[in-house]
């Protein structure tokens, strides 16, 4: 097999991780109220799962960040799911609040090493242009699992019962960790673990320097996507999270086939964000300095999402998926953009400035959902909770911008 098609066999593999990654997530979003009926739970006992999880998660990727550097990418990335595939199915057999909340955070401990890796296999695998297609592919599992979770956690919920979907997502798992055990096995000699050749397209070009912890956080490009992540991540984790929560109890829809078929929608238009995102970058890349392009599409994603607080005043189902569907799609263009910059703050040690920007979004991520959950309780709808999510990408573009400005090499 030829090194082009090796690479992109190996990004479909990162795509199923993070669909199954996603499953493991979405099995609790979408069975939330008939989870809450059984174990009596109300809005904010939701949101303070949804928030130990992130929590856990964040914890996660700032501490084992640097440890996945010093380990070897393919043993790692198998332990990491099989240990989160453990950790999703132990909540199919949760009795009460407490269990659950502990399964919850053990599955974001195990969950967080997958963007650090994912990334480092990118960022190592592919040239500089055809790494936000490449992101964008494997991250399209976030919504391709959120896409495919609703139909199937909503059928098995209501025909075996909704601890059966956390067994069963549970079980996938264990499945990729063979296969991906396999396909490394079959290709000796492909090796991903050592940087690529190619500059980075983040800021400086001094960028070779960051290859120390303290060099890293020093860096204009950190505290810059760090800004980008604290309003990013929160977005992300808030349409993945809350949103079948929105349809189910607030916007009429029940639990349900209707449900099912709204989440696609939303989702879908995620992945296509994601995947034309990347491609019109790759397109622009023959024609423009890759930066200026890379920025453009994060704009036009961002502009995208701010058109969510006008949920506020429709009243038609159909218009507010819609307006919902197009915030996720314009997330999905800035997803892709903010994640290919992050995975090059660091050629040589880039599960540990990924992991420490995954951390920081993560646990900005469990505050705001602690923030959502809070809010819609005590005033019974989505409206402020909304009106945060329409502000929150011009901040994050903000910080794109300060983290990715070029500096010039110093003279000598």
């Amino acid at each position: 097999m030829r090194a082009p098609n090796k690479r992109w066999t190996l990004c479909g593999l990162l795509l199923l991780a993070t669909i199954i990654n996603y499953l493991d997530r979405q099995t609790i979003s979408v069975s939330a109220s008939r989870i809450a009926d059984e174990l009596n739970l109300s809005d904010i006992h939701l949101g303070e799962l949804f928030s130990a999880f992130l929590f856990a998660y964040g914890i996660g990727q700032v501490v084992l960040g640097p440890l996945l550097d010093r380990m070897g990418t393919v043993i790692a990335y198998a332990i990491a799911v099989a240990a989160w595939s453990l950790s999703g199915a132990a909540s199919g057999i949760a009795t009460g609040f407490g269990f659950l909340l502990m399964t919850r955070i053990a599955l974001g401990l195990c969950e967080s090493p997958n963007w650090p890796l994912a990334l480092r296999v990118v960022a190592r695998s592919f040239p500089p242009g055809q790494r936000v297609l490449a992101t964008g592919i494997f991250q399209s599992g976030t919504s391709i699992g959120a896409l495919i979770a609703p139909p199937i956690i909503i059928y098995l919920a209501t025909t075996h019962g909704w601890r059966s979907s956390f067994i069963a997502v549970g079980a996938v798992g264990f499945v990729w960790v063979a296969l991906w055990l396999l396909w490394f096995r079959s290709h000796p000699d492909f090796k991903i673990d050592q940087p690529a050749p190619e500059e980075s397209m983040t800021g400086s070009h001094a960028e070779e320097e960051r290859a120390t912890l303290g060099a890293i956080v020093r860096s204009r490009a950190f505290w810059g996507l760090a800004i980008a992540t604290s309003f990013l991540n929160p977005l992300q984790y808030f349409y993945t999270t809350w949103i079948p929560r929105y349809f189910d109890k607030y916007a009429g829809v029940g639990f349900g086939a209707e449900l099912a078929q709204r989440l696609i929608i939303v989702y879908l238009a995620y992945d296509v964000g994601l995947w034309s995102g990347g491609g019109l970058i790759a397109w622009l890349a023959r024609r423009w300095e890759v930066r200026k392009a890379r920025l453009l599409v994060t704009a036009i994603g961002g502009a995208c999402m701010m058109t969510v607080p006008l949920i506020a005043l429709a009243r038609n189902l159909n218009l507010i998926t819609g307006i919902i569907s197009l915030a996720t799609f314009g997330l999905g263009w800035f997803m892709g953009n903010y994640l290919t910059f992050s995975a090059e703050v660091s050629r040589k040690r880039t599960s540990t400035a990924v992991g420490l920007l995954g951390g920081i979004g993560s646990l900005a991520g469990a505050g705001f959902m602690l923030l959502v959950g809070g809010t819609i309780e005590r005033s019974g709808s989505f409206s402020l909770a909304f009106l945060m999510a329409g502000l929150m990408p011009a901040i994050s573009f903000i910080g794109i911008l300060i983290g990715t400005r070029p500096t010039l090499a110093r003279s000598t």
